[in-house]
């Protein structure tokens, strides 16, 4: 799958998600730093990303329908859980395709997942 990692995004999620098979890229490495929501958004729907963020402002579906976007997903994560927030993102991204996660939000945290859809 085809993931933009946004800057709040730890670089031991970004080398997770590559150990499992994800092409991902992240904000810092293409100039995106600092770069207000809409714009991140934006750039990862205009480059067929699926975009991943601890930032929770992405979770409220008013601002960001998940009809207006290829995919989203938002990380509830902390230093001391983050293992298990990565095997339940692994087992939530077991379950799409980069078609099927298109207007999907979706919400991980260290024992679960939550799906919205449009």
């Amino acid at each position: 799958m085809r993931i933009l990692a946004d800057e709040c995004v730890w670089q031991g999620t970004i080398d997770f998600l590559r150990l499992n098979g994800h092409d991902v890229m992240a904000a810092d490495e293409i100039g995106l730093n600092d770069t207000e929501d809409e714009l991140i958004l934006d750039y990862a729907i205009l480059n067929n990303y699926v975009l991943i963020t601890r930032d929770m402002d992405f979770s409220n579906i008013l601002l960001y329908p998940p009809s207006k976007h290829r995919g989203l997903i938002v990380l509830k994560i902390t230093p001391q859980k983050s293992e298990a927030v990565h095997e339940v993102l692994r087992v939530a991204l077991l379950q799409f395709t980069p078609e099927s996660i298109q207007r999907t939000l979706i919400i991980v945290d260290h024992n679960k997942f939550r799906i919205r859809r449009s």
